[in-house]
């Protein structure tokens, strides 16, 4: 039996999916402008999922005006951004650092560092939110839940729509996996994070692969789910795997950047003769979680680069 809404417009089906998006980042700022615990990353993964949504399913709307709301919620997610990645590495400085036995000194240190700079990147966030361009944001977010601006495929049939968009982010993911050495990646030392070049090629063609695990990932969510479910087992079982490449490589990505952060520190206590072992120690420790995050991601690839929706 087909899912309940699969033969329903799609203009229909998406506008509700629009504006569930948009009810929950307007749920979602007050707690983050009041900095409460994860809210941040809250209204961050809401203000994501809709500019997602917008991007694998644009020709439901107007090009245009998808361009544009899209680039107003990449700069808002860009805020909040560096608030959550600060948030992000002090957990994993203490989480981290403690099951390497790295001191409390040096990890009081770290922590003391990001939640200054935490304050700051968050006190950045509270202006931008009491800005113009943050009131143009609003308007326009309200503007698309009262007359969203449909494109050529609102009137199809929105299971045939989210099939084929979905299909072609699977093949967005073949693309970025052909793209990206999953073995040179795993396999990066303490050592690799000096040459800085090869690293960040490295990561960026990551990037390129956990964005496109998200697009799947969170396309799927929204056409898999009451009240707006248009497709079935299938997708969702995409959508799965491609939150598994999505948080895979998040984390990856997060234990990096912790021994790089690390790794700097060494090296500065080591210009002023200070011990640079607990460091180097939280460096090395981060790099191993690094590649034990990607335990998961070989099979995740494979699944997805042979299934279609």
């Amino acid at each position: 039996m087909a899912p309940p809404h699969s033969a329903d417009p799609a203009g229909e089906v998406f506008t509700t999916i629009v504006a569930e998006h948009v009810r929950r980042i307007e749920q979602r700022l007050p707690p983050a402008l009041a900095d409460e615990d994860d809210a941040v990353h809250r209204l961050r993964t809401a203000v994501r999922r809709l500019r997602t949504v917008l991007a694998v399913y644009r020709p439901v709307f107007e090009r245009k005006e998808v361009k544009q709301l899209r680039r107003r919620l990449a700069e808002l997610g860009d805020v909040l951004g560096e608030a959550r990645d600060l948030e992000v590495r002090r957990a994993d400085v203490e989480s981290v650092g403690a099951a390497a036995s790295v001191s409390r000194d040096a990890r009081a240190r770290l922590v003391a560092e990001l939640d200054r700079e935490h304050a700051a990147a968050h006190a950045r966030f509270v202006d931008y939110a009491g800005g113009l361009q943050m009131r143009a944001t609003t308007a326009e977010l309200i503007r698309w839940v009262r007359e969203p601006p449909r494109g050529k495929a609102a009137d199809r049939r929105a299971g045939k729509v989210a099939r084929q968009r979905l299909r072609k982010a699977v093949d967005r993911v073949g693309r970025a996996a052909a793209d990206l050495d999953l073995q040179a990646l795993a396999e990066v030392t303490v050592e690799d994070l000096d040459d800085r070049a090869a690293l960040d090629d490295l990561l960026a063609r990551a990037h390129r692969l956990r964005k496109a695990g998200r697009r799947l990932s969170q396309g799927a969510r929204a056409v898999t789910r009451t009240p707006t479910k248009v497709l079935g087992s299938r997708a969702k079982e995409l959508g799965t795997a491609g939150k598994t490449l999505q948080s895979s490589l998040g984390d990856h990505r997060d234990a990096l950047l912790l021994a790089l952060l690390a790794r700097d520190h060494a090296a500065e206590a080591a210009a002023h003769g200070e011990d640079p072992a607990p460091y180097d120690r939280l460096a090395r420790a981060a790099t191993r979680r690094a590649a034990d995050a990607l335990a998961d991601l070989p099979d995740a690839v494979d699944r997805l680069t042979s299934e279609a929706p």
